[in-house]
């Protein structure tokens, strides 16, 4: 809950410079009122749910408003107040994703039918961008232990990161094997790869290269990691590519 309330602190940071507010200020109060440490107050899930809602409802006014005054979808400021709004929403999204990234329920999953379905989701959009997509696996492991939907976020991010680094012809491939008891993932494409700086602070929160991005997307993908005692690391290179390398343990944590 401690770094959950630090990439929050972060957030609330970041708006009190855009609307001129003494975050430091804001901070004190906050200690004294203690809010933080109660366990129902201002969890994440909470703040997302109680902002999405109102979100919502002017999301679906401005559509309607859009219907019944058509003239006003043609002032320039209309695009970007959608994408704003549209942005707000995905933030929302992932922050509540980031609250909940830790909790597993574990099971086991069929590692060759859990990839088949990962790249089969992107099957369409591979084609049309003319990509090939694919997956090698070099382990008689069959199974892994771990929460099938928490993995699937991850290489669902992963996947759909590197479909926007890479361009027609390029190559994702997701390479499976078993090593110092655990089970290796990479996850490598022939892109445009990213300089050091990049790969510095890419796990960072709030760090994103992306017009629309939040910089969450891969914070998230290492808690994830992290919550099945495993670890990630990403390699890249400009012009040649990157690669996300996964380790996952055979076994979780509580069965060990």
């Amino acid at each position: 809950m401690q770094k959950v309330c630090r990439i929050l602190s972060l957030y609330v940071r970041q708006l009190c410079l855009i609307r001129g507010i003494n975050y430091d200020k804001l901070e004190k109060k906050a200690e004294r009122v203690n809010c933080m440490n109660k366990p129902s107050a201002l969890s994440l899930s909470m703040i997302s749910h109680e902002l999405g809602n109102p979100l919502t409802l002017i999301h679906s006014t401005l559509q309607l408003l859009g219907c019944h005054y058509p003239e006003v979808t043609k002032d320039p400021l209309w695009p970007q107040l959608i994408l704003d709004i549209d942005y707000m929403s995905q933030l929302l999204s992932e922050l509540s994703s980031l609250n909940s990234s830790q909790n597993l329920k574990y099971a086991r999953i069929d590692i060759r039918q859990f990839l088949t379905n990962m790249t089969g989701s992107f099957s369409s959009e591979v084609q049309k961008q003319n990509k090939t997509l694919s997956f090698n696996i070099e382990t008689s492991q069959t199974l892994l232990y771990g929460d099938a939907l928490k993995l699937r976020e991850v290489f669902m991010n992963l996947i759909k990161n590197a479909m926007e680094a890479t361009s027609d012809g390029d190559q994702i491939l997701i390479d499976v094997k078993s090593k110092w008891n655990c089970l290796v993932f990479q996850v490598s494409d022939t892109g445009c790869g990213m300089d050091e700086e990049r790969v510095k602070t890419i796990f960072e929160p709030f760090t994103t290269y992306k017009s629309n991005g939040t910089g969450l997307g891969l914070t998230i993908v290492k808690n994830i990691i992290e919550a099945h005692g495993g670890r990630i690391q990403v390699y890249s290179r400009l012009s040649e590519g990157t690669c996300f390398v996964i380790l996952l343990p055979l076994k979780p944590p509580k069965m060990k």
